[in-house]
């Protein structure tokens, strides 16, 4: 079996410090030029896939008074996932393009409506990293009072599955 090589594609980095470093890049994170280029490099890096990672919970982070922050750690500004690997579909030829989308506070439809495109668009690249959200956070974005439980969820994931890939 091959190894198949992925590229964390969320260009904020891992730590919220990590703009500090030298080398950081000194651009936010929701930079569409920074994003062609770790595409690109990793493209011409021979990876197999860009992974986009997301969540959908508003974080302590994410309070109103730090978009205006001026420095990266501050802003939470990222690119829904689907819609940048779109774009990234048009600056790169090989390699694929996984988001990920939540099962538990999405709905078949959209998901499988927003990945048929992604697909279309790059040429059959798409995939899709499905999640059922660990993070309670998100419940209250989608106006539930609580995160829905793990055996509910799970149980929601299966069927939601097989609902988007019959569709």
């Amino acid at each position: 079996m091959p190894m198949i090589l992925a590229a964390n594609a969320n260009a904020q980095g891992s730590h919220v410090g990590e703009w500090r470093h030298p080398d950081a890049w000194d651009k936010p994170a929701a930079n569409i030029a920074n994003a062609v280029r770790l595409a690109q490099i990793a493209e011409a890096g021979k990876m197999d896939l860009l992974f986009l990672a997301d969540g959908n919970g508003v974080r302590n982070l994410d309070k109103p008074s730090l978009f205006a922050a001026t420095s990266p750690s501050d802003r939470p500004g990222v690119f829904e996932p689907v819609t940048l690997l779109s774009a990234l579909a048009m600056v790169t030829h090989h390699i694929g393009l996984v988001a990920t989308t939540t099962t538990t506070y999405d709905e078949p439809f959209h998901v499988a409506r927003r990945f048929a495109s992604l697909d279309h668009i790059s040429g059959g690249r798409a995939g899709w990293n499905l999640v059922t959200t660990s993070n309670a956070n998100d419940a209250l974005n989608f106006s539930y009072s609580e995160h829905v439980a793990r055996d509910i969820r799970y149980e929601r994931a299966n069927e939601f599955a097989d609902v988007v890939k019959g569709l």
